[in-house]
């Protein structure tokens, strides 16, 4: 499954290796969602599990989903 940028709403991707040879993924808008994986790919699709539930997360308490900040510029011209 390829990812896009459009999977995580419009938000920046950091993604790197660690010292122990794990590969992170983190938004860079948000670093306190992030995940892990033994490839480039698994971390990202990690990250993507982690956002969807974020997103419920938010959906359940009646919260606005967080908007990337390039996004909200784009959305402000309509």
């Amino acid at each position: 499954m390829t990812l896009t940028n459009y999977d995580f709403n419009g938000f920046k991707i950091n993604l790197y290796v660690d010292e122990q040879g794990d590969w992170l993924a983190h938004f860079q808008e948000m670093p306190n969602i992030s995940a892990f994986g033994d490839t480039p790919p698994e971390a990202l699709e990690e990250l993507k599990l982690a956002w969807e539930l974020v997103k419920e997360d938010y959906q359940e308490k009646g919260k606005d989903i967080p908007i990337a900040p390039v996004r909200k510029k784009f959305s402000s011209l309509s």
